[in-house]
């Protein structure tokens, strides 16, 4: 009943210390395999993005490059024949395709529609007379974040809980930070524009109200939500539209650069004030513009991804070969360019639309292989940490059960031999029969201790590794008959039936001769113990193959299948309470077997037919000389 109710709280220890624990990790390791293919999408569309972020850097840098290059080579005036000046002026750099001139008043100078005019410069006076003579407007674009910076950090700091109130910087400090606070409050707009669609909303709401529109986005990105991949009715671009004449837009400015759609086509004109007042300028060429920027790409292609830039129709600068076509306007990531080249977008494409799902799929199978590892490794040495402990407990209690027996099978022949001497010496049984039969019983007990007494110090012995031997040449069958006819008259008065057969020829083996007495001496006692209403034992020599046999044969209560394995470990007692009808200490059968391995045989235990049991000694034969 103890033994139950200590496994049933190992069990429970078990479950509780190991087997909740690892099903937790478990399960938050297989949450962790489900979010796999999100958490690598975010991740590549992170790096991707910081390649495109350096992208449109390089353009823009480029772009300011374009102007400074027109700037320097432009004429400082075009007194004269403006026809030779500006021819001049487009040898010097391929990206000028027509020039013109205005006067103070915004007045044509150049071209002027005459028989020898080129296409290119009545097509430029069919296009843009209304807006370089300042008669109309046209959209001018500009970065929503760099228009309402202020009020999108303004926003920002409303929707987050304010920190306590910190000391006023010195005015040395906020002089020394001048300098950077424009930058930083811009890039702190762009963090909180791009992170809040709240923001996003009312800041649009804001333009709108001023009269500054939104353009609308060419591509919807797959790391969009999917929502908007779904129904991609309208993307609402970070750069917002304002009319503007030409007078307003050059207003308080020397040079610049201004885009210009006609129809869908964009078109980016550079202008510059001449000395006199005059404003001269030309359209930039677009194939030698985007020539220029398209050499600033990095390495397009790689086994991963593919990089380019689409321009305001949503065609690739760069298209690389591929064996099916592709939507362009679906990137993985992409970025607006600069207001300078609206609906213009740098974009990177996955070279494997599958890539994510394998990376995925191989790193889940990485991680479950681990998680199974590690769950197997943890139920295993958890399972062997609970059956060390628990045969630990089980050892202990076997120990202290043993000392109990052992004290009580000293106590029982002792206070027998005692009764049965205090009788004799007071004389009260008279008839020589019965004394003959109190003498005998007193040496039974003796016998009976002598061996109690010898399994415990050869136990003792054997765990210290202090048991020796003295192997020599036995005649087995010799041997096995002294052992009967030596417990004979012991077991016959206890109404045993014993017998023994041995061939005629001797069976020699090489072992220690009380070694193996011993063990022969031990399965005699425990037949002699589990013996019930059928008292008969067999002793048996034979040998056959090589080998010596001496065979322990009872029709006792046999051993239940379940516990014939158990029956040679130390201790080990079906019922080892003190009330149990068989007595002992747990020993006997341990340490037989561990004399009979020592002279290097084996001791087995089998069923016998008709039942009973039948314990056997194997020894090597020593053939006769």
């Amino acid at each position: 009943m103890k033994s139950a109710e200590s496994n049933s709280r190992l069990r429970l220890l078990f479950v509780a210390a190991v087997v909740l624990p690892a099903a937790l990790l478990a399960f938050l390791a297989a949450r962790s395999i489900n979010r796999e293919e999100a958490f690598i999408e975010k991740r590549l569309e992170r790096t991707l993005d910081a390649e495109l972020v350096h992208v449109v850097g390089l353009m823009n840098a480029e772009l300011d490059r374009v102007r400074e290059e027109l700037e320097r080579s432009a004429p400082g005036d075009a007194a004269g024949d403006p026809s030779a000046v500006f021819a001049a002026w487009k040898k010097a750099s391929p990206l000028i395709r027509t020039p013109f001139l205005l006067a103070p008043d915004f007045e044509i100078l150049w071209p002027r529609p005459r028989a020898s005019a080129s296409e290119d410069e009545l097509a430029f006076l069919k296009a843009n007379r209304e807006f370089v003579t300042d008669k109309t407007e046209i959209p001018v674009y500009q970065n929503i974040v760099e228009v309402y910076g202020q009020e999108i950090v303004g926003l920002a700091a409303s929707q987050k809980p304010r920190p306590a109130a910190a000391a006023a910087p010195s005015v040395s400090r906020a002089k020394e930070s001048d300098a950077t606070s424009d930058y930083a409050q811009t890039q702190m707009a762009l963090k909180e524009f791009e992170s809040s669609e709240s923001i996003r909303r009312q800041v649009y709401q804001q333009a709108r109200e001023r009269g500054r529109e939104p353009l609308s986005r060419m591509v919807v990105p797959d790391s969009s939500p999917e929502s908007e991949r779904q129904a991609p009715t309208r993307r609402e671009s970070i750069f917002i539209s304002e009319p503007m004449t030409f007078g307003r837009i050059i207003s308080g400015r020397e040079s610049g650069l201004i885009a210009r759609f006609l129809g869908e086509e964009l078109h980016l004109f550079f202008w510059k004030k001449a000395a006199d007042g005059a404003i001269l300028g030309c359209v930039v060429d677009p194939p030698a513009l985007k020539s220029r920027l398209t050499g600033l790409l990095p390495e397009a292609r790689t086994p991963s991804r593919i990089l380019t830039v689409l321009d305001e129709a949503g065609r690739p600068l760069y298209r690389p070969e591929e064996r099916q076509g592709r939507d362009w306007r679906r990137p993985f990531v992409s970025r607006e360019v600069s207001g300078l080249l609206p609906r213009w977008e740098a974009a990177a494409y996955l070279t494997d639309p599958d890539l994510i799902r394998s990376r995925a799929g191989f790193r889940a199978l990485v991680l479950w292989v681990l998680i199974l590892m590690f769950l197997v490794s943890i139920m295993a040495g958890g399972t062997l940490a609970l059956k060390t402990f628990r045969r630990e407990i089980e050892l202990a209690r076997k120990k202290t059960t043993f000392v109990t027996n052992v004290s009580h099978e000293l106590k029982t022949p002792l206070t027998s031999i005692r009764m049965f001497a205090e009788m004799l010496k007071e004389g009260r049984p008279g008839a020589p029969e019965k004394k003959e039969q109190y003498l005998g019983l007193m040496v039974s007990e003796t016998d009976r201790l002598t061996r109690l007494i010898n399994n415990v110090l050869d136990f003792s012995r054997m765990e210290k590794g202090k048991k020796t031997y003295s192997p020599k040449l036995l005649d087995a069958g010799r041997l096995a008959g002294e052992i009967v006819e030596g417990q004979r008259p012991r077991l016959e008065h206890k109404g045993f039936r014993l017998s023994f057969r041995a061939p005629d020829e001797p069976v020699l083996v090489r072992a220690d001769e009380e070694a193996l007495r011993q063990a022969v001496i031990n399965l005699l006692s425990n037949a002699e113990n589990y013996s019930d209403a059928t008292r008969e034992i067999e002793v048996e020599v034979a040998s056959a193959a090589g080998e010596t046999f001496l065979r322990v044969f009872d029709r006792g209560v046999g051993v239940p299948r379940q516990q014939a394995k158990k029956i040679f470990q130390e201790f080990y007692r079906a019922d080892d309470s003190l009330t149990a009808r068989t007595k002992g200490t747990g020993l006997g059968l341990t340490i037989a077997r561990r004399l009979v391995r020592d002279q290097g045989g084996d001791l087995i235990y089998a069923a016998r037919p008709g039942g009973g049991s039948l314990f056997e000694i194997r020894l090597p034969r020593v053939e006769t000389p």
